[in-house]
């Protein structure tokens, strides 16, 4: 991206994985209350992620994990959370960078978020599966506006 812009979607994608984090460092504090539960996909090639060779399949680099009844251990870090999760009974270590994540949802309120996938640098996956610019023409890009509208997150009280 031109340097002498300011990189809106890149400010949009990183104050929503915020939300991730605050959502599991609640969670974290006080436990999964009522109906909530969290489904996190996240890319398996991105560095730092840790799971269990049997998660990964060799087509897809996309992992969706549930966080809901069965988990323990859950600890969050700055650029990162770790859990133990059960598979088949056996319980594994998965840690998850932020920025690995594709998609956050929690299905019981309704709540979903979708990041960018073009923002998984290159030099942060383990193996590069993103094609390379190989000109100045390609580097351009075509930027179109986005509008979101906060009302339906917005307390529905009446003033």
């Amino acid at each position: 991206m031109d340097k002498k812009n300011i990189d809106y979607d890149q400010i949009v994608e990183d104050t929503l994985r915020l939300v991730v984090k605050k959502s599991l460092q609640l969670v974290n504090e006080k436990g999964l209350p009522g109906d909530h539960h969290f489904y996190i996909s996240f890319n398996s090639k991105f560095k730092g992620v840790k799971v269990p060779p049997e998660l990964k399949t060799s087509g897809d680099n996309e992992i969706k994990i549930i966080l809901q009844h069965q988990f323990w251990d859950l600890t969050i870090d700055d650029d990162k959370f770790s859990v133990i999760l059960s598979f088949d009974g056996n319980k594994k270590n998965i840690s998850v960078p932020f920025e690995s994540i594709i998609s956050f949802s929690d299905p019981s309120v309704g709540f979903s978020l979708q990041f960018k996938k073009d923002f998984i640098a290159q030099d942060n996956l383990k193996e590069p599966n993103i094609k390379s610019h190989k000109s100045n023409e390609d580097n351009k890009h075509n930027y179109n506006a986005e509008i979101f509208s906060l009302d339906a997150f917005r307390s529905k009280k009446e003033d």
